[in-house]
């Protein structure tokens, strides 16, 4: 029997936690790119090398966040996805705050770890609420505009990490920052409440909090579609992440940008597009379904989005001219962004609804390992092996390599969408 849709709130209450959800992303995103816009004076501070920083900023911020966002997943399945949001919030402000206070290698680590677990909360908490706030009918919109918070994030982030450096230091730019998110973390608890769920339609007992969660991620795992666009999404956003951890330092080392300057050329560009990229896809995504009544026809829009990126990344590496670059940095986040809606909606809506959670926790390891840890460590491993002979250029290498991702992305998109096809043609 089909479980009946869940008792909605008022539209207005679904309205303001989707812009709570919303804020807090901006400062999860925003938080995110402090860390590469101050990156160049951190490491001549605290006197680190390319790969040290690429490691303290990617690899060990991304595997802390994953793993406590294993653990989380199953609480946010199970207990008040608002309050451990509120939590998560507390948790990496204050860490945010404390990396300002750092004064070598390992405290930055440490600091960058307890954000990393903090924001582990953000992205499975909103994929969660989503749904038991909003109808199918609208559901890729709601998505999308979530996802948007993503790039806006990004633009405030950039601007203010490069204007608030370069007028007090990047110590007490941290600090501020991180204050600040405290206050985001009160509101969310004080004013948006928690829905009701969406009902399993297996009405199954849920078993004790570890077998739930073995449970959950054999479930979640034992579906090929998701394990494949998830990787396809790690893929997709690796350039993304790249360019958030070394983008700024590529325009100061290579184009000459000055510390206060870089955040205000490269986060409009990069901003604006990411915003576009992410609305339009959401809207796109459910016109596509609607006209053509097979879900994963939203998720064509992902493959030509993430081949057409390519030859703008190529002009972000390779142009001598700073504004072909931003140019190319911004058309390059429109088509990158595009790609994660449609993806990121068929995964949700296509698990049980007690495994949302976890489902939205897989994607995120995908994109935190794929993405988030390994592109910027690589980037940073060329980097440091080419400075002797290249200098400046050694960086730039470093990026080149990034352009087999949307590649692999397309590849691995393409595979999903052929299997799903196959499916629908032996169901039918």
């Amino acid at each position: 029997m089909t479980a009946p849709p869940p008792a909605r709130g008022s539209a207005a209450a679904s309205s303001w936690a989707l812009a709570m959800l919303f804020i807090t992303n901006v400062f999860n995103q925003g938080d995110r790119m402090l860390f590469g816009v101050v990156a160049e004076p951190i490491r001549k501070d605290i006197g680190l090398t390319d790969t040290q920083l690429a490691l303290a900023s990617g690899l060990f911020f991304v595997l802390f966040s994953l793993l406590g966002g294993i653990f989380i997943a199953r609480l946010i399945d199970r207990g008040n996805r608002v309050r451990i949001l509120a939590a998560g919030i507390a948790l990496w402000s204050l860490a945010t705050a404390a990396t300002g206070f750092a004064h070598d290698y390992l405290t930055l680590s440490m600091a960058r770890i307890l954000v990393g677990i903090g924001e582990a909360t953000a992205f499975p908490v909103a994929m969660s609420l989503i749904p038991d706030l909003f109808s199918v009918r609208v559901r890729g919109r709601a998505v999308s505009i979530y996802q948007s918070s993503n790039f806006v994030g990004i633009v405030g982030g950039t601007i203010l990490a490069g204007v608030l450096a370069a007028s007090m230091g990047w110590r007490s730019m941290f600090i501020v920052c991180g204050l600040a998110g405290v206050i985001v973390a009160t509101v969310m608890v004080l004013t948006v409440t928690e829905p009701c769920r969406e009902a399993a339609g297996d009405r199954q007992p849920v078993d004790a909090y570890w077998a739930d969660l073995a449970s959950g991620f054999r479930r979640v795992l034992a579906n090929s579609d998701v394990v494949v666009l998830s990787l396809g999404l790690g893929f997709a956003t690796m350039m993304g992440a790249v360019l958030g951890a070394w983008g700024p330092a590529f325009l100061i080392r290579v184009h000459g940008v000055a510390l206060g300057q870089v955040g205000l050329l490269i986060g409009p560009p990069v901003g604006l597009g990411g915003i576009i990229g992410t609305v339009a896809s959401g809207f796109m995504a459910d016109m596509l379904v609607k006209r053509s009544g097979q879900p994963e026809r939203m998720l064509v829009l992902s493959l030509f989005c993430v081949l057409l990126a390519l030859p703008f990344m190529a002009g972000f590496v390779f142009a001598a001219d700073l504004r072909l670059a931003l140019v190319s940095a911004g058309a390059m986040n429109f088509f990158l962004s595009a790609v994660i809606p449609p993806i990121t909606n068929y995964t949700i809506n296509h698990v049980g609804p007690r495994d949302r959670g976890v489902a939205a926790t897989v994607l995120l390891i995908a994109m935190g390992l794929v993405g988030g840890a390994l592109g910027p460590a690589i980037v940073g491993a060329i980097s440091d092996g080419g400075q002797a002979a290249l200098r400046p250029d050694a960086l730039r290498n470093g990026l080149a390599f990034m352009l087999l991702s949307p590649v692999a992305a397309g590849v691995l998109v393409l595979v999903a969408l052929r299997a799903l096809h196959h499916n629908r043609t032996i169901s039918d």
